[in-house]
């Protein structure tokens, strides 16, 4: 399994539904349908409607649809009709179709490979129903030499409506990953009335970055070549979060591909950008980037999120990629996970001090200076959803002593086993000196794994390289690093 697709809640069942890419018949990449999972919660899960078999898949290629004979790729979902004959339980998605392969942003694009078509669900997700006149959008836009066109994801968004027409009309907006070879990456724009979604206009590009763009290499990561599995969405700040309750901010995620390695083990980033909407001469929109960070410094790629209107929020889910390569895949019988639920918000800390000069560059914060010397600082937040407390109940509740080290390689067992767990711990160093937790280490000491912070660097590293005895696993110490860059902020 790979890509979350078309995450939504859908209030007719009050069912939450995740469709996920899925190769139904191995362990490794190729036939990609697209399987379903509902939940009440987001934390247990049921197969739709069995896990057996073909059962749980709901889309597949090539049925209904000749131009995805090779592959129905990432898509988005809303609990909507397609036109304006409301019916009950209806979920419609539009999902990227696949003709030819291989596709690839390093190399020439097979024109045709990929369409963008339409299904329709009547029964609240469990079949859908091919659009006769699919694909509902056949080619990309004319006159661009494009590296991928592809991971539709369609809402509503009153504050592009705002933008282009001073009120919100109730257009839906989508974008389509892509990016123009030898120039760069590109997020397109589209628009539809809210009474036909199988009529879409382009409008534009909306992110237009140079090839591998970074805001701060340091803590931006990088924009690569090409867009995957992108979203855009806008978030009120709250109170509860240090917000005024006002303020809305544009955001997008963005999967990149082909990206600076040197700060992150793979090509492939999960990247946030934070802008302003600025609408143009030709009745389009482009966000311009005053902030961008990294949504997740390790394995986790293609976020795609959905507005949970139960408890107003933004929830992002993402596939985690295997580290054990191919040998561990057939070993394990599996590929790939769908991390927890995760709550995307605006974090507001106040009173900020500037001590050790990270704001003297743009990064993954916008500033406001205040009149005492100190700064407003605003950023994109996440958090595990409050429903994964749940996964706590029948757990052990286990407190320490606190622990002095003096030593390099000093350390001290916390004598309980487990294969989950969650700590809480306060750890003080010295500025010149690192400290952290080792996890899973064998008997012998041959096996382990480490989690350090180095203040100095301002790294939260997770090292594998000691993760596992197996020497068919890849052992490269890059390759098994993740790096985390911290800011120290003194509030």
């Amino acid at each position: 399994m790979n890509d979350p697709c078309g995450p939504l809640y859908d209030p007719a069942t009050q069912n939450y539904h995740l469709y996920y890419q899925v190769q139904p018949a191995y362990v490794q990449w190729g036939n990609i349908s697209w399987g379903h999972a509902i939940s009440k919660d987001m934390i247990f899960w049921e197969d739709v409607t069995s896990w057996q078999g073909y059962d749980y898949i709901t889309l597949v290629p090539g049925v209904g649809n000749n131009h995805s004979v090779l592959g129905v790729f990432t898509g988005s979902t809303l609990p909507i009709p397609v036109t304006n004959n409301i019916t009950n339980r209806t979920i419609t998605a539009i999902y990227t179709s696949v003709k030819y392969l291989p596709i690839s942003w390093s190399g020439p694009y097979i024109k045709g490979s990929e369409t963008q078509s339409l299904a329709v669900s009547y029964d609240g997700g469990v079949t859908f129903q091919q659009h006769v006149n699919n694909p509902i959008l056949a080619s990309p836009p004319e006159g661009m030499d494009i590296t991928g066109w592809r991971d539709p994801k369609f809402e509503q968004w009153p504050e592009m409506d705002i933008v282009l027409y001073g009120s919100d009309q109730g257009h839906y907006y989508m974008t389509i990953s892509s990016g123009i070879h030898d120039v760069g990456p590109r997020l397109l724009l589209y628009q539809a009335s809210a009474i036909d979604l199988t009529n879409w206009t382009y409008l534009g590009p909306l992110v237009s970055v140079p090839g591998n763009y970074t805001l701060n290499q340091n803590w931006s990561g990088s924009l690569g070549y090409n867009f995957e599995v992108s979203n855009v969405f806008s978030l009120l700040e709250k109170a509860a979060d240090g917000g005024d309750n006002q303020t809305v901010h544009i955001f997008a995620s963005l999967g990149t591909e082909g990206g600076n390695t040197t700060l992150h083990l793979s090509p492939q980033w999960s990247v946030w950008i934070k802008g302003n909407l600025i609408k143009t001469s030709n009745f389009s929109a482009i966000m311009n980037i005053i902030a961008s960070g990294v949504a997740d410094w390790g394995d986790t790629y293609a976020l795609n999120s959905f507005y949970d209107p139960k408890e107003d929020r933004r929830i992002f889910y993402g596939w985690v990629k295997e580290a054990h390569k191919n040998y561990g895949q057939r070993a394990f019988g599996y590929n790939g996970q769908i991390t927890l639920p995760r709550e995307v918000f605006v974090q507001v800390y106040k009173n900020v001090v500037n001590i050790h000069e990270c704001f003297s560059q743009p990064g993954p914060w916008t500033l406001i200076p205040n009149v005492n010397g100190t700064y407003t600082w605003k950023t994109l937040g996440v958090r595990p959803i409050n429903e994964v407390i749940k996964l706590r109940q029948n757990s052990t509740f286990v407190s320490l002593m606190p622990q002095t080290f003096n030593q390099t390689t000093e350390f001290s067992s916390f004598n309980f086993s487990s294969y989950n767990f969650e700590m809480k711990a306060t750890i003080n160093i010295s500025f010149n000196a690192t400290g952290g937790f080792v996890f899973r280490r064998s008997a012998n000491g041959l096996e382990y794994t480490t989690l350090i912070y180095d203040p100095v660097s301002e790294y939260l590293i997770l090292n594998r390289t000691y993760s596992s005895l197996i020497k068919e696993f890849d052992h490269t110490y890059n390759e098994f690093v993740d790096r985390t860059q911290l800011c120290h902020l003194d509030a």
